[in-house]
């Protein structure tokens, strides 16, 4: 694999005493001599600053100089190297990308492949995930089929490379399981434990065994912005924390009852648990939620339902978590755009309905909807606070 983005041409240049270069750079700049398109470099003890037109303007290019300056001056054409405008990551990944192929003699294919070069991926950590179809068109499993693997590791490197991470994974359908299990696959880098920083709480999880999504940091922010000192949660689908961290961390909960199933996302709350330091404040209750949710009954102030596409069969049992006097539900859910408004109204339905089946004479009021993200072509992941007093 080249080793060298470096790219040499000839052109122009003021040759000029090194402690004289930044004085000189400027004046250059003023007079609108300098060409942007090389980058300086160093000759025999003398720096060549890059100018435009040709020997013609020399003679008009020292004289603006010496003006100004008393020192030596001299203009010659230079070999220096081309200054190629900052690129974006998809676009530095393409520029790459086509190296490789020329380097591995697969340049004749570089229309039909380039046009397949993912657009987006996701970031964490120093881990890029990217989308399932990556590299997986018939047109690039032909080309990868007939590499050796460390010139498939040059590619995974190069990629790595412009999106400037150390590892590089292939997102998978979410497996259709009680735990929903990550099926990313590892295409550079030895290990999928990845570990950063958002909004000042710690996560830390194997990418390749617990699903993480990046496209509800709005929610997880909301969520973490909502006051709840003094007050004790019960998060019903904990995962590794995705909510409980933020509301143990940013919302100053007293104590959250995080219910989980999936051992991988276990490890990794306990791990985001104590790094963020909140061990005293949360209880975990391991296993399926229908039976440890019950345990929980006439607790919560608030009782957290983060779950997709729906955790209606959960509601009873939700309700049963609220202390006597009340409290609240945040459900989250995939709905049709265009049904939002009926979807609140039958959900209040449905929980008022419930509230009475439990002996609960509670007024129930949806106060807030939050528009999370796009789920799917006309389908929005939403959140509806729910008031129970």
């Amino acid at each position: 694999m080249s080793d060298s983005n470096r790219t040499m041409a000839k052109t122009m240049a003021v040759l000029v005493p090194l402690e004289n270069s930044n004085q000189v750079k400027q004046l250059l700049i003023s007079n609108n001599d300098y060409d942007n398109n090389f980058r300086p470099t160093v000759y025999s003890g003398l720096l060549g600053l890059p100018v435009k037109g040709d020997f013609n303007d020399s003679e008009e290019i020292i004289s603006n100089l010496k003006t100004h300056l008393d020192i030596e001056i001299s203009i010659e054409k230079c070999l220096l190297e081309q200054n190629y405008p900052k690129l974006s990551p998809a676009k530095n990944m393409k520029r790459n990308i086509s190296r490789w192929l020329n380097d591995n003699e697969f340049i004749k294919h570089e229309e039909s492949l380039l046009i397949h070069v993912p657009q987006k991926w996701e970031l964490l950590g120093d881990l890029a995930l990217l989308p399932s179809s990556a590299f997986n068109e018939l047109e690039w499993q032909t080309i990868l089929n007939q590499c050796e693997p460390s010139q498939i590791d040059d590619l995974w490197e190069l990629v790595c490379k412009s999106l400037k991470v150390n590892r590089l994974g292939r997102q998978q359908p979410i497996s259709n399981n009680q735990m929903r299990t990550s099926q990313v696959e590892l295409l550079y880098g030895s290990e999928g434990w990845v570990e950063f920083v958002d909004n000042g709480v710690y996560f830390g999880f194997d990418a390749t065994k617990v699903m993480f999504s990046s496209g509800n940091v709005s929610e997880r922010h909301r969520i973490g912005e909502i006051n709840m000192e003094n007050e004790i949660i019960v998060d019903a689908f904990a995962g590794i924390g995705y909510y409980t961290l933020p509301m143990l961390v940013r919302s100053n909960a007293k104590h959250i009852h995080a219910c989980e199933i999936n051992p991988d996302s276990i490890e990794a709350l306990n791990w985001g648990i104590e790094k963020n330091e909140v061990t005293k404040r949360i209880t975990i209750h391991k296993g399926d939620n229908k039976t440890t949710l019950p345990a929980l009954q006439e607790c919560a102030d608030r009782c957290h339902l983060g779950i997709l596409p729906s955790s209606k069969e959960v509601w009873e049992l939700a309700l049963k978590c609220l202390k006597p006097e009340g409290g609240w539900l945040h459900i989250h859910m995939n709905v049709l755009e265009d049904d939002i408004d009926k979807w609140i109204k039958e959900t209040i339905e449905t929980l008022e309905h419930k509230s009475r089946i439990i002996g609960r004479d509670w007024n129930i009021n949806p106060i807030h909807l939050e528009k999370v993200k796009w789920y799917a072509p006309y389908i929005r992941h939403v959140v509806l606070d729910v008031k129970c007093c």
